[in-house]
């Protein structure tokens, strides 16, 4: 299919997605400052392909970290499809840059399930993609990053609790 050209493109988002902006690190471990909920929303196009993506990510002290959102992708010849995505991955915090590594991945096409035989994106993901970032910014309310695969910048922002 040539849309697959674009797949490392959404591998690494779908992996990295969870972060946002602001340089201060005060007294706490980087580390620490990642802990929690952060939401993101990301768009990118490329040789005609659409993607956005609107996603939580929750990085748990463990190393592990959970996700779930939407994802929105639209190519040459097909229609826009709207993707429900879920996602765990290990994460680790080392020297300015967040390395994470895939253990699952679900993708469902909500809006076009016809097409989950002629495009299955889900299928398109192997188990333990690994992708580090470069911790632009990260503070109590924002993280930005930089893959360091194809150079996308992107941000997150910390969800509060609610009491």
């Amino acid at each position: 299919m040539k849309h697959l050209k674009t797949l490392p493109l959404i591998a690494s988002l779908v992996i990295i997605t969870g972060c946002s902006t602001s340089n201060n690190l005060s007294t706490y471990s980087p580390q620490a400052k990642l802990y929690g909920l952060w939401h993101c929303n990301l768009s990118l196009e490329e040789e005609g392909v659409k993607i956005a993506m609107d996603y939580e990510v929750n990085y748990v002290r463990n190393g592990k970290a959970n996700g779930f959102g939407t994802l929105t992708f639209k190519a040459p010849e097909l229609p826009e499809m709207e993707y429900s995505m879920a996602g765990s991955s290990n994460w680790e915090y080392q020297n300015g840059y967040l390395i994470e590594t895939s253990t699952e991945i679900k993708l469902v096409n909500l809006s076009h399930p016809e097409f989950g035989e002629v495009f299955n994106l889900e299928s398109m993901f192997p188990q333990n993609i690994s992708e580090a970032s470069e911790v632009l910014v990260l503070n109590n309310t924002t993280l930005k990053l930089k893959s360091e695969s194809d150079g996308t910048v992107y941000s997150c922002d910390k969800v509060e609790h609610k009491s």
